[in-house]
């Protein structure tokens, strides 16, 4: 009976999965039941061919059959169909067996009784065959090589022939039931070891189209084969028998077996070892060669344990060097791949070992870190005074990497390096500490990108954010220039007045001095009043970087107030002043705050300009929530669209003529500053646009 499968006989012909896909299942296509039909008689014709030649393979005067194709042909036509149909192909099989035994007229029941058997014993080696190897069988790796010897060649041959030593015995056609039994085992055994593999790789290549090998290897295959057949004829059927017969004869095989394991894998030391099988069988049979020294049960047992004994640890070897080189193949196909992507992301991996001091780099690391190749890097030089870390990066760099090593936790870091050209690039490190054996020092294991690119364009958005930013703020103002005119002309009018009156004083004969304190002190007054307006649109229309630092909200609110008194006079606008005394500082930069306030204060008055005077009314508040200050621009206003977030977006504006750049400006700054701005809407009428900054540390 046969024994392992390959997959189902489709239209086209045997189908088998990608390279690494899971096999031993077959792939089920629509079919004709004709077709079906035709396929199961097909089958059931093999089986009645591997029958007679089964019965053949026997020694004169013995009923020991050496070898029994129908076993493997059987399993394979299992293994080829869909499960659904093993019923149809088994009985088919069943039928062909119990003809042949009718024409040798067999007893009947005995000849039932054997196909019983025989279809229990292929239908237990394919199920199990099925369940626990999962790959295409000429890419199995050893795990499942070794389970195939455990089940086709040791547990069901040895399991099923207890029942069949029993029924063989009871019928007489055997005298011992031990000797029935062994005989039954190992010739199962040998012919699933033997045959098995053969039809399972041979037949879907049968079927295969397009397949072509180098002309190199075309030409090996044909000096093995040569080689094969020269040999085995010269062992087994041209060396005569007897005592004299050298038993070296038995170890000629070997060597062109281990040829055909090491060169053409498993299928190569199936298709070699099935030559050598026939080939002494042959001669054995034709009173030649080392197998016929003793009777003829004993010489079939020899012949039987030798083929057995040459054909399983070859066929491990094959699997096992097949799939060790499928693991190179795989593991170089992985590092092309991984090489590609890091030659296409420009990175650079590299390992470093702490013990030695030593670093490996890829040749994409040593070229943006400015090293030749084969050049010995030390990771304490890199970081060192004459290395290429930027000084002002070393004591980061280095404590970063001593916390990966103490804490065996993540390496991350930006820092900067110093070419020898002078230039100097940003470099993203990421590492991770590899655990040694015996207590050494760990490896780093890590992979670094160029990023200088990134940074300068961080840079030059920043500069473009910034240079918005100040052009927002002209903008507005530009806005508020009428008021801003009219807030300047009253401390200048009252300069102006007191400076005449101080005229008219002081040309009297006798000037009144505390009269003339009190101008001056006027004069002072208004000028300060003048030069803190002029102050505050300094600072509002200063260029220059931003920097985070404490800043009182409280008073920043208070002097934005001051400066757009007039335009919210002019406006109709009451300012509802809720602010919360006590606050700590927040950390922002007090412009940029202003800005943003300023901006809210703007589009509030704006949206309540259809409101009667005494209902135009704007609400300031601060308060805290946890480690945020929050500040609060409420309006009595037309109030926020469905989607309140299009107002934060880019170029969108509900103003006429508006150019929709100030909210999403405003937002912008505030997630710079680690805050946040979002607009909800009014219980009563009216939106509500609320800043959410962090309060400052003491130690900032």
């Amino acid at each position: 009976m046969s024994q392992e499968g390959t997959r189902y006989l489709g239209q086209t012909g045997f189908v088998f999965g990608p390279a690494h896909s899971r096999v031993a299942r077959p792939i089920e296509q629509p079919e004709s039941s004709l077709r079906t039909v035709v396929r199961i008689l097909a089958s059931a014709a093999c089986y009645y061919l591997a029958t007679r030649i089964a019965w053949v393979l026997c020694f004169p005067d013995s009923k020991v059959s050496l070898f029994f194709p129908p076993h493997a042909v059987l399993i394979s036509i299992l293994l080829l169909v869909p499960t659904r149909h093993w019923w149809a192909y088994t009985l088919a099989a069943a039928c062909s067996h119990y003809f042949a035994t009718q024409q040798e007229h067999w007893p009947p029941l005995y000849a039932l009784h054997c196909e019983i058997f025989d279809a229990v014993k292929g239908v237990l080696t394919a199920a199990g065959i099925r369940m626990f190897i999962k790959s295409r069988f000429d890419l199995i790796n050893l795990r499942e090589a070794t389970l195939f010897v455990l089940i086709a060649v040791i547990i069901v041959p040895v399991g099923t022939a207890f029942w069949g030593a029993a029924f063989t015995v009871s019928n007489h056609f055997g005298t011992h039931y031990w000797i029935e039994w062994r005989n039954l085992s190992i010739s199962n055994g040998v012919t699933a070891i033997v045959l098995v593999p053969v039809i399972l790789i041979g037949v879907p290549r049968l079927f295969k189209k397009g397949v072509k090998a180098a002309p190199g290897r075309m030409l090996e295959a044909c000096f093995l084969a040569a080689g094969v057949f020269a040999v085995g004829y010269l062992a087994f059927d041209q060396s005569p028998a007897g005592p004299d017969t050298s038993p070296a004869l038995l170890y000629a095989p070997v060597p062109v077996l281990i040829w055909a394991a090491l060169r053409f894998g498993l299928g190569g030391i199936s298709a070699s070892t099935l030559v050598i099988t026939t080939l002494a069988i042959w001669g054995t049979m034709q009173g030649q060669g080392p197998f016929l020294t003793q009777t003829p049960t004993e010489n079939a047992l020899a012949l039987q344990l030798f083929l057995l004994m040459v054909a399983t640890p070859l066929m491990l070897l094959a699997v096992a060097i097949a799939d060790e080189r499928r693991s190179k193949e795989a593991l170089r196909d992985s590092e092309e791949r991984m090489s590609l992507a890091v030659e296409s992301a420009q990175l650079a991996l590299w390992d470093w070992d702490v013990t030695n001091d030593r670093v490996w780099m890829t040749d994409e690391g040593r070229k943006f870190l400015g090293f030749e190749p084969g050049e010995l890097i030390h990771f304490s030089k890199l970081a060192s005074l004459d290395g290429r870390v930027h000084p002002d990066d070393r004591v980061a760099r280095a404590t970063a990497i001593q916390r990966a090593l103490e804490t065996h936790d993540t390496y991350e870091m930006e820092y900067r390096i110093m070419l020898p050209d002078g230039s100097v690039r940003w470099i993203a490190s990421r590492g991770y500490p590899s655990p040694a054996a015996n207590d050494a020092l760990p490896r780093i294991l890590g992979v670094s990108m160029d990023i200088t690119r990134q940074k300068q364009a961080d840079a030059e958005a920043q500069l473009q954010r910034e240079e918005l930013a100040h052009l927002s703020r002209v903008a507005t103002l530009s806005a508020l220039s009428g008021s801003l005119a009219h807030e300047l002309s009253q401390p200048l009018s009252s300069i102006l007045i007191n400076a005449q009156a101080g005229q008219l004083c002081m040309s009297r004969d006798a000037p009144d001095p505390v009269e003339i304190r009190a101008i001056f002190a006027d004069i002072v007054s208004a000028e300060c009043r003048a030069a803190e307006i002029i102050e505050g649109l300094r600072s509002m229309l200063r260029r220059g970087q931003v920097a985070l630092q404490p800043v009182s909200v409280n008073d920043s609110i208070e002097e934005l107030l001051r400066l757009t008194r007039s335009d919210l006079i002019a406006r109709g606008v009451s300012v509802s002043n809720l602010t919360t005394g006590d606050l700590p500082p927040a950390m922002t930069d007090r412009v940029q705050l202003q800005q943003v306030l300023l901006n809210l204060i703007v589009n509030a008055c704006d949206a309540m300009e259809s409101n009667p005077p005494k209902d135009r009314i704007l609400t300031l508040t601060t308060f805290i929530v946890q480690d945020e200050i929050r500040i609060g621009v409420l309006d009595r206003g037309i109030g926020l669209p469905d989607d309140v977030e299009t107002l934060f977006q880019p170029f969108h504006s509900t103003k006429h003529g508006g150019l929709g750049m100030g909210l999403s400006i405003c937002r912008t700054l505030m997630t710079s500053h680690r805050g946040r701005l979002w607009a909800e809407p009014r219980a009563d009428r009216g939106a509500a646009f609320y800043l959410a900054l962090p309060v400052a540390k003491q130690d900032a």
